[in-house]
């Protein structure tokens, strides 16, 4: 993966976010978050059930349809075992049986749409129930047994498993049977392309070894669709959140509203809107008009009590004289200045009284005047004293009366402010007083009505304030929490990118992998299928893993590409799902060197058997195949090909008693029961002639139909015409016709011919057959049959 990122221009941080997927959830994360990935240590590999291992024996006891416990031995090793047996004999309880012990289920019952199968899995006449499974694994002297076993009242699902006596570890196995199942029941073969796409996906999609790209591709598809929700959701909802915004009355809404409708919204001023750092103008104004604040009473107290001792103090210094007091003062101190200042020039020892022209202006009357003249300076600079702070005390009431406040003035649109404006402005009139006694009498009564006009319009601005913010709070909560929407939306919009450059070319890398990998397989079920389908129409072209988890199946008829499921009858799909199973089982990887396949020829043409044969023979050169079929077809056809199979017939008897044994061809099998019913003392005389007769004749005719059938389909017949010319000859002389001398039309001819070619003896011997053997001894009627069958057979 490393070395395709560094041959393709992918940017640092795509590449960075494909290698940390690849490594795990953790790593992804970490890297998304911008913690520099490091190189995660490998997961432990958990140990696997081996290599190298096929079945030697399957054991079952009170299962399905066998009782007391029956075996079905196998050679442990490759090549091809066909266990034959009529329906209901018992044989697919042994495939069912090996598979239940090895994965723990049955695939029969879990795809069934009712419970019939389940209920009938113990067997009504051994409820003591056991299926084992012996394996032989490479590189081991000893074998392994899995078993499963049930006491007489447990379910399904209940009882002991275990492996050489020891708790069966599944998670050991678990791995290796989903990804390599060496198990083909009936119930999969014609349903492969029924069943849903994405299961023979993950079956085909498990054995090319991309597990972790695929799981990284998830991990990022997750991410970029978690990521796209993200950054799409605040566009989505930013209609939806203006419209509600444009439905308002409220300034900051209509504000809002405008900036939604831009094309790059500016989002620090809708969080500002939202928190309420911004509002409109009306809310604005109804905010101010809140936080106008006149003097408050303290300060006005403080003032108040300055002005009032300020105006005391002036009342107990400015009595009625107090001005003539003062004037006096001064005369005193010119003339004093004039009597000091002509001393000091020694103009005249006195000085007449500038005022009266009469007193002297001598020394007595200067010390007299000197403490006279201190005396009205000190009642002159109290009264100074007193007046100062009085102008003191009332600069600061007038101080107090401020102008109307700008924001009363503002919100006369707004709210009804007459009260308020006359109020302030009955107060700031104060200002233009010079009484001090008045300006302390009006100013103080004008500041009550101040502040009653002031709180009560405050009073009706936090009621518009509240009025307000009931409507705009839900209407704030949403316009913050698409503005966090967009914060984060902006945020990961990069990171989106990112992921989705990421995604996009691991797609790609993907499905470059899967193509070079899956072709391999795809070139196996196309050899296949080629030689399962034997005079079909049907071609099957390529085999590729879709992008859309389905498995695509390139088919055509006669050329023109068509579905497979239209077009393909069920033993052509019966082909098809052998030809996709077959490559899956057969990889190197797999620890299976065994194969168990259930009732393959059914549905199948006779064309197609002879190919089935063929495959299941080639397979069995590297590979352990044991296959399970009520159809006989599947036996001629490879005894007529000569094609090595080991075959073992299941036989059931009374109370479930299943037995096992090995299967001779049909002629040996017919003479084999011709002699053990010529041995049974226990059958009259009459009843033992015809029945062996009777088996003598199935003897003759199975050899005949083996002749014509290896003689036509040499000739290049199709199976079909073979097989409509059989069913024609009914009688044991027709069918020694069609062998003997290829054509019904002549049956006077064989005894001739016979003659000629073979000997008298023949043609007694189909006079005893047909006679039921009264004749003759039997056992020269089997010893004849034999001969003639044997000369038939070559």
């Amino acid at each position: 993966m490393a070395g395709r990122l560094a041959q393709d221009d992918l940017t640092p941080r795509a590449a960075e976010l494909v290698l940390a997927a690849c490594r795990g959830d953790a790593a992804l994360d970490r890297a998304l978050t911008g913690v520099a990935v490091e190189d995660d240590a490998p997961l432990e590999q958990s140990d696997g059930p081996g290599q190298g291992i096929f079945v030697a024996e399957i054991r079952v006891r009170g299962f399905r349809g066998i009782g007391p416990q029956a075996r079905l031995p196998l050679a442990p090793g490759p090549g091809l075992t066909v266990v034959t047996g009529r329906n209901g004999s018992g044989k697919s309880s042994f495939a069912e049986a090996a598979e239940l012990a090895l994965t723990g289920y049955n695939a029969r019952w879990t795809q069934a749409r009712h419970d019939t199968w389940k209920q009938g899995w113990r067997n009504l006449h051994q409820p003591d129930t056991a299926v084992e499974l012996e394996l032989v694994q490479a590189e081991h002297a000893e074998k392994t047994t899995i078993r499963r076993r049930w006491a007489p009242d447990e379910d399904l699902a209940r009882g002991v498993w275990t492996q050489d006596d020891q708790p069966f570890d599944h998670g050991r196995w678990h791995d290796a049977l989903e990804t390599y199942r060496p198990f083909l029941p009936y119930s999969e073969l014609g349903t492969v392309l029924d069943a849903q796409p994405e299961d023979l996906y993950e079956a085909m999609h498990r054995l090319l070894g991309l597990e972790a790209i695929t799981e990284a591709q998830q991990a990022l598809a997750e991410h970029r669709k978690r990521l796209a929700e993200v950054v799409a959701r605040p566009y989505d909802r930013r209609e939806r959140v203006r419209a509600a915004l444009l439905a308002s009355q409220d300034e900051r809404a209509r504000r809002a509203a405008a900036l939604l409708g831009s094309d790059s919204p500016d989002l620090d001023a809708i969080a500002d809107l939202a928190l309420g750092a911004e509002v409109g103008t009306g809310t604005n104004l109804l905010h101010q008009i809140v936080d106008v604040t006149p003097p408050p009473d303290d300060e006005v107290e403080r003032v108040r009590e300055t002005l009032d001792l300020a105006l005391g103090a002036v009342t107990a210094v400015a009595t009625d004289n107090a001005q003539d007091s003062l004037r006096c003062s001064e005369i005193l101190r010119l003339a004093i200045q004039l009597t000091e200042s002509a001393k000091a020039s020694d103009s005249a020892r006195s000085q007449t009284c500038p005022v009266c022209d009469l007193g002297r202006l001598d020394g007595r009357w200067l010390s007299k005047a000197k403490d006279r003249a201190e005396h009205l300076a000190r009642a002159a600079a109290e009264l100074h004293e007193a007046a100062d702070r009085l102008d003191v005390a009332v600069a600061a009431t007038r101080a107090l009366c401020q102008p109307v406040p700008e924001v009363l003035l503002e919100a006369e649109g707004v709210l009804d402010v007459t009260t308020a404006l006359q109020a302030w402005q009955a107060w700031h009139d104060c200002v233009a007083i010079d009484d001090p006694v008045r300006l302390r009498q009006e100013v103080f009564e004008r500041y009550t009505g101040l502040i009653q006009a002031v709180d009560q319009l405050k009073t009706v601005a936090r009621e518009q304030i509240e009025r307000r913010d009931l409507v705009w709070r839900p209407m704030a909560i949403a316009l913050f929490e698409w503005h966090s929407q967009a914060q984060q939306a902006l945020a990961d919009s990069q990171v989106l990118a990112d992921v989705t450059e990421a995604e996009n070319w691991i797609r790609k890398a993907a499905a470059t992998l899967r193509a070079e990998r899956i072709a391999p397989f795809a070139k196996e079920s196309q050899r296949i299928w080629q030689r399962l389908r034997q005079q079909s129409n049907v071609d099957l072209g390529a085999v590729r893993l879709g992008g859309a988890r389905n498995v695509e199946l390139d088919v055509s008829v006669d050329g023109v590409t068509n579905s497979a499921l239209a077009v393909m009858s069920q033993g052509e799909l019966h082909s098809l799902g052998l030809a996709l199973f077959l490559p899956r089982a057969m990889v190197d990887e797999s620890p299976f060197r065994f194969v168990v396949i259930d009732d393959p020829v059914q549905a199948m043409d006779a064309s197609k058997v002879d190919g089935l044969a063929q495959v299941l023979a080639d397979v069995g050169l590297t590979r352990q195949v044991v296959v399970f079929t009520h159809d006989e077809r599947l036996v001629e056809a490879l005894r007529r090909l000569r094609l090595p199979a080991t075959v073992w017939e299941v036989c059931r008897g009374e109370e479930s008693v299943v037995q096992v044994r090995m299967s001779d061809d049909p002629v040996g099998r017919c003479l084999g029961d011709a002699r053990a019913m010529r041995s049974d003392e226990d059958l009259p005389d009459a009843l033992r002639a015809e029945l062996v007769a009777s088996c003598c004749r199935a003897a003759l005719e199975a050899a005949s139909h083996a002749r014509f059938r290896r003689r036509r389909l040499g000739h290049g017949m199709p199976h079909a015409e073979v097989e409509r010319q059989l069913e024609c000859a009914l009688t044991t002389r027709q069918k020694l016709t069609l062998a003997v001398l290829d054509d019904l039309a002549e049956p006077a001819k064989l005894v001739p011919h016979l003659e000629d070619v073979v000997g008298s003896w023949a043609v007694d011997l189909l006079q005893a057959c047909r006679v039921g053997g009264d004749t003759g001894d039997l056992d020269v009627l089997i010893r004849d049959t034999e001969l003639l069958a044997g000369w038939l057979q070559r």
